[in-house]
């Protein structure tokens, strides 16, 4: 696997103990790029940031050792950081959710010649996905790195390869103690990282997981 760190945080923007890990978090970031994310953590003093980002052309960003931790969750629960601490962040390039006027789709909640979007659609359905219908898909390119990184660690942490049967309802009583691969939307009922358009078959097959209900 093929890991860039052009991306790097200082060391004081991140926590550099190295607590044990037993979680991975995926999230999606609703922004431009890789960078433009990293740019953004790097103005933040309150030490926020994923120990990975993943562009949308599959390049994986390690933008800090994933044995360390950051505030990645937003959980308020227990003691400050007491999931943070023990799960591994990865971000997703992505714009998120989208808006849809007039048969064109828009980014970030304006309707702008800036935020206009040209890629890719996922249709959540009338019923939509916490509050929004439309959402950038994940790129091909993503879902392999996404596979590739997932299995990495969960071989390096040791961490056991389970993940639940939905990756879309909010259940932060049964998954905050368990070891397994989540999404930040079943931690926190405010979020749609990472929205259904997901290939969880994918993630299942390429990292053998078990699906527990």
């Amino acid at each position: 696997m093929k890991v860039n760190t052009d991306l790097r945080l200082p060391a004081d923007q991140y926590f550099t103990e190295t607590p044990k890990k037993d979680l991975i978090v995926l999230h999606h970031t609703v922004g431009g790029s890789a960078k433009s994310t990293f740019d953004y953590w790097r103005t933040d003093v309150e030490r926020i940031g994923t120990a990975y980002i993943i562009e949308r052309d599959g390049t994986i960003y390690e933008v800090f050792p994933p044995e360390c931790w950051a505030y990645h969750l937003g959980l308020k629960i227990g003691p400050m950081g007491v999931v943070d601490k023990r799960s591994i962040g990865i971000e997703i390039a992505s714009e998120g959710p989208l808006m849809e006027r007039d048969g064109k789709f828009y980014a970030f909640g304006r309707v702008a010649e800036q935020t206009l979007y040209s890629g890719e659609v996922f249709d959540a359905g009338a019923a939509g996905f916490r509050g929004y219908r439309y959402f950038a898909a994940y790129t091909p390119q993503v879902m392999a790195a996404v596979c590739e990184l997932v299995d990495s660690l969960l071989t390096q942490f040791n961490i056991s390869r389970q993940t639940p049967a939905s990756h879309t309802e909010f259940d932060l009583n049964g998954l905050r103690n368990y070891s397994n691969v989540v999404t930040h939307c079943q931690l926190r009922a405010d979020k749609s990282d990472c929205h259904p358009g997901m290939d969880w078959g994918r993630s299942v097959r390429e990292c053998a997981l078990r699906v527990t209900e």
